[in-house]
């Protein structure tokens, strides 16, 4: 089992609740680092309990006796209270953030300990204003003028590293990066190799800002998928700490698993064949489990209730909405199954009982229930 670690309990619910951990810190009259030393705690002073509970309106002192008594509470960590914790940037996995989670992600970096640069990607019209965001983030933690701001492009990067030596002396807490790559050759191996040096040479926080271009064409009659962040951290990912600044409009996650539905393998795809050719070869558990990770991580996903009754619920589930310009375009390569399916769900038993329609005749006869059946 699982120990319960109350650090974590509170940053799982200011996640939830919050828009940001400076906005948390506010309300609970303390600074961004003090707060964020509060997640690597495995027990705390009760007043300070006390306020963050009525904070996040969840009764951690009962939580916290109840796991006590029954010895399931985390022991004290002493690397990772020296360290801090790694909330939401694991080592070597690549992570796509919502546009309401680019502050807290950006404030992570610069409050908690690291000897990685940050090298986030985001859509090449989404980077001034990503590199304005980043700079006040890091502003509102290390004070007016304490972040540097770099714009660089192929062209000039031998200059940045000839800047190095001077950038290290400079009183600056952190350096924010924007790289201006074009066309195939981006050169961000050069790019990320520079901060990395940057960083040794500093031992100062290096954020690197690249533009993604990520789309989906047809090619001699196949679906062809374009992006520079997977191969960059396919190469870097035991060097970097890499995420996607996704935008508004979830352009990335969108592009990505259009391509996927296309192809055949998206999350609609992996849980119809879950769902199997008969009732008897259903594998709800899987079902289940391949729902909830497509809730986690496509923020495309929608899972609504088109229809119920006493007994059951009709779930529509969407891994995304096609867009009407990508559905004209790839309409002979994709049909409306490969990103949508409704299933029936029991109420009394959680059950599936059956999905798009499939066993309408065979099962069910003519019951009105199903008359109405999207398809």
């Amino acid at each position: 089992m699982e120990k319960y670690n109350i650090g974590q309990e509170i940053l799982k619910e200011v996640k939830a609740k919050y828009p940001s951990v400076t906005a948390f810190a506010k309300d609970l009259c303390k600074s961004s680092s003090a707060t964020y030393e509060i997640f690597g705690k495995t027990s705390l002073d009760t007043d300070l309990l006390l306020k963050v509970s009525k904070l996040l309106d969840r009764d951690f002192f009962r939580e916290f006796s109840e796991k006590c008594l029954n010895g399931e509470v985390a022991v004290e960590d002493k690397d990772m209270t020296e360290n801090h914790i790694n909330c939401l940037l694991p080592e070597d996995e690549l992570h796509v953030f919502t546009y309401d989670k680019h502050e807290m992600v950006l404030e992570e970096y610069f409050l908690l300990p690291r000897k990685k640069p940050l090298v986030a990607f985001c859509g090449w019209k989404d980077r001034e204003e990503e590199i304005k965001l980043t700079c006040v983030i890091g502003e509102n933690i290390f004070g007016k003028g304490m972040v540097r701001s770099l714009r660089v492009d192929s062209n000039n990067l031998a200059d940045l590293e000839a800047q190095i030596p001077i950038l290290t002396s400079i009183p600056q807490k952190a350096f924010v990066i924007l790289y201006r790559g074009r066309g195939l050759d981006n050169g961000y191996d050069y790019v990320i190799l520079l901060t990395e040096k940057l960083l040794a040479a500093s031992g100062k926080h290096v954020v690197l800002i690249c533009s993604n271009r990520n789309w989906v064409s047809i090619t001699n009659d196949k679906a062809v998928y374009s992006s520079n962040v997977e191969p960059t951290f396919d190469t870097w990912k035991e060097r970097i700490f890499a995420c996607v600044l996704d935008n508004s409009q979830n352009d990335f996650v969108y592009n990505r698993e259009l391509y996927y539905a296309i192809k055949g393998c998206g999350y609609i795809d992996a849980i119809s064949c879950c769902l199997g050719l008969g009732t008897s070869d259903i594998d709800e558990e899987k079902v289940k489990q391949l729902i909830a990770e497509a809730k986690e991580k496509l923020s495309t996903f929608k899972d609504t209730i088109i229809k119920e009754d006493e007994e059951r619920e009709r779930h529509l589930i969407s891994s995304l909405v096609v867009r009407p310009e990508d559905m004209e375009k790839f309409e002979r390569y994709m049909s409306k199954d490969s990103v949508s399916i409704w299933i029936d769900i029991s109420k009394a038993t959680g059950t599936i009982l059956d999905w798009q329609g499939s066993f309408k005749s065979m099962i069910f006869g003519d019951d009105p229930w199903y008359s109405d059946a999207p398809m």
